[in-house]
Order: structure tokens, then C-alpha cells, then sequence
């Protein structure tokens, strides 16, 4: 599982200092770090998330709020792994997941209230029932203790885009 918050040794030793403050960057690095665990399960070498960042402000993938999806689909695809940043509507995320995981954007703990956006995660499975359990990772800390959520009320949250990634083999390639 990677983390978005970048440790101070990884940001000096891949030169982030000259980015700027650590903490601010950490705090917009959902997106790069969900990549870097995307690359990692598709069995691709895969930069620390200090150096995605470098790469995203070098292509300018970034805004003040994060990461654009159609630039990290982007560096996927540079990196070996062919993505696209498109909308999902919600009804079509369980049979998307059949194939491949997903890189979505989502409120921050899956709040009901009817906020969208603004955080990425990886949907990465789910289990069947009456309301769908969504098996996902999140590299916020609030993602480290919490790896499920119910469709439903991940549907509060979700923005409706994500970025799509080519079917996953067993043997991790794609």
C-alpha cells in the first residue's frame, strides 16, 4: 500500500526540496500515489511517489486542487500500463471491476452528505450482495485502517469519473 504522504527522507533523496514544502505537495499527491500502486500491481517498475511528482509538474499535470485524471492516464500509459480518464456512471463500476481496477474520483472517507470529488482511490474488486461491498485502496492515512465501503454510499461520493486501466492478467500484466 502506498502512502500520499511523502516521508522526509524520500523527498530529499529524490530531490522533492526543490518543489518546494513536503506537506502541501502530500497533500495533493492522492493521484500519484494511487499510480504508483496501479504500476505496482500491474508488475511495472514504479517511481517513488516523490518522483511522479516531478514527472506531473514537469508535463503539467497538475492544478492547485491535484492531479488532472487525463494526465495521470497519461503517465500510465508512458509508464506500460494503457489507461484512459473517462466518466462511469456508477451503474457500470461493478462490471468495470471484472477486468481491471479503477482510479476514481471521490469525496475523502465517502461522506453521505452529497459532497463529490476531489480524492482519488482504487477500486480494486468488490464482494456481491444487496448492496455491494467496494474492496478499494486509499493512500490517504484515513485509507490505511479502511479498505471497504458499500456501494451506496460510495455513490455519494463519487464524482462519476475515473481513470480506466487495461485488463489485469492473473500474472499481474496487462
Amino acid at each position: 500500500m502506498c502512502r500520499q504522504l511523502i516521508t522526509p527522507a524520500e523527498w530529499d533523496l529524490h530531490g522533492g526540496w526543490a518543489l518546494g514544502d513536503r506537506i502541501e505537495w502530500s497533500n495533493r499527491a492522492c493521484g500519484l500515489a494511487s499510480l504508483r500502486m496501479i504500476l505496482l500491481a500491474y508488475g511495472h517498475e514504479a517511481p517513488t511517489v516523490t518522483e511522479l511528482l516531478k514527472l506531473a509538474v514537469k508535463h503539467e499535470v497538475l492544478t492547485p486542487r491535484g492531479a488532472l485524471h487525463a494526465g495521470i492516464a497519461r503517465l500510465a500509459t508512458d509508464l506500460g500500463v494503457p489507461s484512459a480518464a473517462e466518466p462511469v456512471p456508477v451503474e457500470e463500476l461493478l462490471g468495470r471491476l471484472g477486468d481491471a481496477p479503477l482510479i476514481v474520483s471521490v469525496t475523502e472517507q465517502f461522506p453521505e452528505d452529497g459532497r463529490s470529488g476531489g480524492h482519488l482511490v482504487i477500486l480494486r474488486g468488490y464482494e456481491d450482495g444487496p448492496d455491494p461491498t467496494i474492496l478499494f485502496r486509499d493512500p490517504s492515512a484515513w485509507g490505511q485502517t479502511h479498505d471497504r465501503v458499500t456501494l451506496s454510499r460510495l455513490s455519494h461520493s463519487y464524482a462519476g469519473r475515473a481513470i480506466t486501466f487495461a485488463p489485469l492478467t492473473p500474472n499481474g500484466e496487462s
